[in-house]
């Protein structure tokens, strides 16, 4: 492995594939512990930028917490709070004031992923 291997795995750690005229797919070769991919999107409404998982967090999560347990409900408020994303039906959402906060806010938003699909370590049972 060289330094010219390592930079140029780094320069394709994200990229982009048009889903519609409005809305764009991350590719980031993260996974969840299942072996899914970790599915992110880049979408445009009503001129603002927005990134969001479209359901695929709770999806995954479904499968291994109670989503109804009131531990597990204030845990995943209490980390989306900690971000300052939402929830909206379901899905995540982060909106991207700027270009220059994008870079911060995909980490944010990959951080955030990882610790509601890992919330397993701070509970007795998921």
């Amino acid at each position: 492995m060289t330094i010219s291997e390592i930079n140029s795995t780094f320069a394709t750690a994200f990229t982009l594939s048009p889903v519609n005229l409005n809305e764009w797919e991350v590719k980031t070769k993260a996974n969840f512990q299942n072996g899914e991919d970790i599915k992110i999107y880049l979408v445009n409404e009503k001129n603002s930028w927005y990134l969001t998982d479209k359901k695929n967090t709770l999806k995954y999560m479904n499968d291994v917490y109670d989503l109804k347990a009131t531990d597990v409900k204030n845990c995943i408020a209490a980390v989306i709070k900690i971000y300052g994303f939402t929830i909206s039906a379901g899905a995540l959402k982060a909106e991207v004031m700027d270009e220059a906060q994008l870079g911060t806010r995909m980490f944010d938003f990959l951080m955030c992923i990882g610790q509601l699909a890992n919330m397993y370590a701070f509970f007795d049972k998921p």
